[in-house]
């Protein structure tokens, strides 16, 4: 295996694995397992397990915002940049198997080094801006939920539809903001 290969095959790894069971209850081992190599070579490319998260946070963000930027060049219009918006995050949620990444991550956020937990809050924020930019010349709606609030919303309803085992929260919520945000 290529080294550069290694090192994405762990991140993907630790990736489907946060999102499953939560950061903390990652280890190297079952990385190496999952991967097919030793548990030295995982410690090779992240020294700590505080590397790796925050290599994992960098990714997600680089990859979020790279669906972002698609929405910026392919959707003019607000409702239909705020309803793929929310598709994104629609995809990010499977049942019984994953929620978005910095959304598990936001919940342990106390538990996490604070260069985790500044790369989870810089994926928050970059989410909100994106929202802000679009509304910024939208005309005035009195209902509109601000940006935090959808991100908030969406997040949450991914927590709560996770913990229930049905898609409901998520969709009621996603309904709710494209009704009342554009």
């Amino acid at each position: 295996m290529e080294a550069g290969s290694i090192r994405e095959k762990i991140l993907a790894a630790a990736e489907k694995r946060v999102r499953h069971v939560g950061y903390n209850a990652v280890s190297f081992r079952d990385l190496a397992a999952d991967v097919g190599v030793k548990s030295s070579s995982v410690h090779y490319y992240f020294v700590k397990k505080e590397d790796l998260g925050e290599a994992l946070v960098d990714r997600y963000t680089e990859q979020f915002r790279s669906e972002l930027d698609k929405l910026d060049t392919d959707i003019l219009d607000l409702k239909n940049a705020l309803t793929a918006f929310v598709g994104l995050y629609g995809q990010a949620l499977i049942l019984g198997d994953s929620v978005c990444l910095c959304a598990i991550l936001g919940a342990e956020a106390n538990g996490l080094a604070p260069r985790i937990r500044d790369g989870v809050q810089s994926f928050f924020q970059m989410n909100t801006d994106w929202l802000s930019k679009r509304f910024k010349n939208a005309p005035d709606n009195p209902i509109r939920m601000a940006p935090l609030e959808i991100v908030s919303a969406l997040e949450g309803a991914m927590i709560i539809s996770t913990t229930l085992r049905s898609r409901e929260a998520f969709d009621a919520t996603a309904a709710r903001i494209l009704k009342t945000s554009v």
